[in-house]
């Protein structure tokens, strides 16, 4: 196991940095206005409100204010580190010396799997805080109404299902990003490869050897899209998470 500074860690440093600095700049742009003003601060705002809307009050409800700036430094920070490896970056080849290039940290696994138990453990832990251990342990490991026989099963296979949410938050990202990742670099290899041997058949051939690229430019385009509905979607079930743990059985 590697626990020192890898490119993935660097990567996330990135993130994390652009987004503060992002953030900051845009929250200081509509405090001095007092509205929104300019493409950025508009952008900033708007993306704010979808957050606040679509999110947090959808399924917080009145635990939402408390708990907005935690979904939105979630919400920025996945969409920044989605976005990082759709951008043209430098690439170093030494012989010696690492690699390093722009790519997105969300597809590896252990930054998926890191963010996945960090809001796991955020969730629960706030379960206990709120519900109390004996409350918490009701509401997670035990069937409410349920005959007193199916209960012992309930405590085997509800820690099963508990654990199935991180899990399928860390999955999920992970294998989106990765799987637009690898098609983009197929076709932009089949451009390279492929489209080289036809356009050197000169005629029609040169022609159709132009579609790999395009159709890769096509594909980044809707990646693009994809970076911004994983992020949402991460951040939308991490909040419908949360909203089980805070809420009582009644």
């Amino acid at each position: 196991m590697n626990l020192g500074i890898t490119h993935e860690v660097i990567l996330v440093w990135i993130a994390a940095a652009v987004t503060l600095v992002v953030m900051i700049a845009g929250a200081r742009l509509i405090t001095i206005n007092l509205a929104a003003t300019g493409k950025f601060a508009n952008l900033i705002e708007a993306m704010m409100d979808f957050v606040r809307t679509s999110i947090v009050e959808e399924f917080l409800g009145r635990h939402g204010k408390a708990w907005f700036g935690f979904f939105a430094a979630l919400f920025f920070f996945l969409l920044t580190a989605n976005l990082i490896g759709k951008l043209p970056g430098p690439v170093y080849r030494g012989v010696e010396e690492p690699h390093f290039w722009l790519e997105s940290p969300t597809s590896n696994i252990n930054v998926t799997a890191g963010m996945a138990i960090f809001v796991f453990l955020v969730a629960q832990i706030t379960g206990i805080i709120k519900l109390g251990p004996a409350g918490y342990f009701k509401k997670k490991f035990l069937l409410p109404g349920a005959p007193w026989w199916v209960q012992p099963l309930a405590i085997i296979i509800m820690p099963i299902v508990l654990l199935a949410e991180p899990f399928s938050l860390a999955v999920r990202l992970f294998a989106n990003m990765t799987a637009g990742h690898k098609v983009i670099v197929t076709f932009a290899v089949a451009e390279l490869v492929g489209g080289v041997w036809l356009f050197q058949q000169g005629g029609l051939w040169a022609a159709v050897s132009v579609l790999p690229f395009v159709l890769s430019v096509v594909l980044l385009a809707f990646e693009l899209f994809v970076a911004f509905i994983q992020a949402f979607i991460f951040t939308l079930l991490s909040a419908l998470y949360l909203s089980e743990s805070l809420e009582e059985h009644h």
